[in-house]
């Protein structure tokens, strides 16, 4: 049975509602506030109305400017009040891309690379950046949707602070994350996905080598936190979120 958090959409990849699990002292995360998904720029217009239906007050786009100018998001019919994006990053290109057209696409390689930018991810400047002012805007208890391109590593690893700072498990954020292998038909996907990255780079690429690419595993995330260390320092020395600010985010997301 599908999980309820799944909001199913015909253009919009792993929609979710990533509230409602069990937090500190009792509480649980609100429902209907917090959202992460892929990208809007197949969605829908009925994509549209049902997104826009949540009452959004800011939609953050943690993807490069180069993918957003390649993959624009559809607008919605009345366009949140906040819209964050996140800075380029140093590079003309996402490094998945530049990956995958220089490096041998084996199972392996692609594995080794998915832990390399769970790694880099969260140590980069850019992306510190639009992760605090997605908690900023948290505070306000507004509806919120997270997303890159597959909303399930960029977005994955903020979710993950997001839970973890709102006092939500390690093994429930785990769970949370590993619902995208739930929210995805994974297989489906593949060889339309190995045949565009065929065509983009000459090479022959086996749908199976890009599993880790498409998916989620636990090992990706726990990368991504070994680098961050105490959730709570991570927060306040890289993201300049505080005891201040973490109270406030509390006061606003959970019940």
């Amino acid at each position: 049975m599908k999980d309820t958090r799944i909001i199913s959409l015909e253009g919009v990849h792993n929609f979710r509602d990533f509230g409602g699990w069990p937090a500190m002292g009792g509480a649980q995360v609100a429902r209907g506030v917090l959202f992460r998904s892929g990208h809007l720029a197949r969605a829908t217009d009925d994509d549209l109305d049902t997104i826009d239906g949540l009452g959004l007050h800011a939609l953050a786009d943690l993807r490069q400017p180069a993918e957003r100018e390649r993959e624009p998001n559809r607008p919605l019919p009345a366009p949140p009040a906040l819209i964050l994006q996140a800075a380029r990053g140093g590079y003309d290109e996402a490094p998945h891309v530049q990956f995958l057209r220089e490096a041998d696409l084996s199972t392996r390689a692609v594995h080794a690379y998915m832990i390399s930018a769970y790694q880099r991810i969260p140590a980069e400047p850019h992306h510190q950046a639009i992760f605090a002012q997605v908690f900023q805007a948290l505070m306000q208890g507004r509806p919120v949707l997270v997303h890159c391109a597959a909303g399930k590593d960029r977005t994955g690893i903020l979710a993950a602070l997001i839970l973890l700072a709102l006092g939500v498990s390690a093994e429930t954020v785990m769970d949370d994350y590993l619902l995208t292998n739930t929210a995805v038909d994974i297989g489906a996907l593949l060889p339309a996905v190995a045949r565009r990255v065929g065509a983009q780079t000459g090479k022959t690429v086996e749908p199976e080598a890009l599993r880790p690419m498409l998916g989620v595993e636990a090992d990706f995330l726990r990368a991504a936190l070994a680098v961050t260390g105490p959730v709570e320092r991570y927060l306040e020395t890289a993201l300049g979120i505080g005891t201040r600010e973490r109270e406030a985010l509390r006061r606003a997301l959970l019940v």
